[in-house]
């Protein structure tokens, strides 16, 4: 009777234990995966740029919204937060019938663009992104794990080169950002 009892005790441990276990195995893979200028050159991008970040984002018919405009907003915090680039949102509209694009200010000149964007600073990249792909699964007792694909296209309106980025990482939903930005930190700054 006791070998039973302690059978069904270790069992249930067992069980118990195997939800933290296969979370733990899911996010001991996450981090940014690969980072891909597809576009431009990465010493173009200062680190300590005014930059205004447009939002929201565009997205590829693999891509999806958590919610309209949380990614722009998210980058331009992060960046700020980082200390890479000192960002400004720009978020006029949720649900415009063209997602900004960075490439939409090409020409312009950063007054121009303070201008016409309400902005507080002159800017002296625009940002723009898009979501590429994205997928979501759960990591039992560790939260939502994010495989994303940004692309993110700096326009530098001093000399109007664009640089394009992409970007792919597999994190926490609320780590997805923060490790970007990380990642692009060391990359820019080791040039």
């Amino acid at each position: 009777m006791k070998t039973k009892a302690f059978c069904a005790i270790v069992g249930l441990l067992f069980l118990a234990a195997c939800g933290p276990i296969i979370g733990g195995m899911m996010v001991a893979g996450t981090g940014v995966k690969e980072v891909t200028v597809v576009q431009g050159d990465l010493g173009d991008l200062r680190p300590g740029s005014q930059v205004v970040v447009l939002g929201p984002f565009d997205k590829a018919p693999e891509g999806f919204y958590i919610c309209r405009g949380e990614e722009a907003a998210n980058f331009a915090n992060t960046f700020n937060e980082a200390g890479l680039f000192k960002a400004e949102l720009s978020l006029s509209t949720r649900f415009p019938d063209q997602p900004p694009k960075a490439s939409d200010w090409q020409g312009q000149t950063p007054a121009s663009v303070q201008a016409n964007l309400n902005l507080n600073r002159q800017p002296e990249m625009v940002i723009g992104g898009t979501i590429l792909k994205r997928e979501m699964v759960a990591a039992p007792t560790q939260g939502v794990i994010m495989s994303v694909v940004y692309q993110l296209d700096f326009l530098n309106l001093t000399n109007g080169k664009m640089t394009s980025v992409q970007v792919v990482v597999k994190e926490l939903f609320q780590n997805a950002i923060p490790e970007t930005v990380n990642e692009l930190s060391h990359l820019i700054n080791a040039r």
